[in-house]
């Protein structure tokens, strides 16, 4: 029996579609949020963004 695949956390990580803008990863699902890479808004380490599209 295969485990189910974990999801990465929620969290800003960098835009799949290839923007170069950060996109919010809900835990489940993209959203339509962008933010510009800025200090204070860090993209979540250790996940990739090819994890679920």
């Amino acid at each position: 029996m295969l485990d189910a695949p974990t999801l990465a956390p929620f969290g800003w990580y960098p835009d799949p579609a290839g923007s170069g803008l950060l996109r919010w990863w809900d835990g489940s699902s993209w959203t339509e949020r962008l933010e510009r890479p800025r200090p204070e808004v860090q993209p979540a380490f250790g996940y990739s963004s090819r994890l679920a599209s």
